[in-house]
């Protein structure tokens, strides 16, 4: 009787199929409607000038709210980042997140207040140029920083940023949609954040996914 031939393996779940971190999408989702919806608000806005950090006179209640979203996008990223990729407070790769999202938070929370003072006196769209880049980096280094701790984690760390980025872009796009009416102000900004928002961030996510299957791939079949 011949020996039986044993199946074909399976490629493994993380290569096959990666499972989304839905607390943190969920979480992106709420916060940057929220954020949006916030923005819409008559709010008294800063001196737009043309030297040092092109803003001047900020009041008081934008930088609360300015401030208070930024906390709050930082607490809630960090927990739903911590569980989604299976990290501790000290880990490396949460250590990175927490500093890319900090950076990002400084330079999201320049460009609301820009993009504030700019609603007094531009109407019209705004030709975007480096906007991508907020929400594109910042997953971008914590995704590769995960790349060796599988895809699923990868891509959990990627997406995690965007709790923090997103939110943060959608508000500066509201603040400058805010003179428009509340229908056009709450639709263009939703489109400008899901365009150079949503968008580069699923693409770092599917880049980081990508380097952490290929380094499992090489970890799995070592050059000799």
């Amino acid at each position: 009787m011949q020996p039986r031939t044993p199946p074909p393996s399976s490629p493994p779940a993380d290569r096959a199929r990666v499972d989304l971190p839905w607390p943190t999408i969920l979480a992106v989702a709420v916060l940057t409607v929220g954020a949006v919806l916030l923005g819409q608000r008559d709010w008294a806005v800063p001196e737009r000038v043309l030297r040092d950090w092109q803003v001047a006179d900020v009041p008081s209640s934008l930088t609360a709210l300015v401030l208070g979203v930024t906390a709050t996008c930082l607490l809630v990223g960090s927990a739903v980042t911590l569980r989604g990729a299976a990290l501790r407070p000290r880990d490396p790769v949460f250590l990175v997140w927490l500093a890319v999202s900090l950076l990002a938070a400084a330079a999201l929370i320049w460009n609301a207040l820009v993009l504030a003072a700019d609603a007094e006196f531009q109407t019209g769209a705004l030709i975007p140029v480096f906007h991508w880049m907020f929400t594109f980096v910042p997953a971008l280094l914590t995704g590769l920083a995960a790349r060796n701790r599988g895809a699923v984690r990868a891509v959990a760390a990627a997406l995690g940023t965007g709790v923090v980025t997103v939110p943060l872009l959608g508000l500066g796009w509201s603040l400058f949609a805010s003179r428009e009416s509340m229908t056009a102000g709450l639709g263009n900004s939703l489109w400008a954040t899901a365009l150079l928002g949503v968008g580069p961030l699923v693409i770092a996510a599917a880049i980081s996914r990508s380097s952490a299957l290929s380094a499992a791939w090489k970890r799995e079949h070592p050059t000799r």
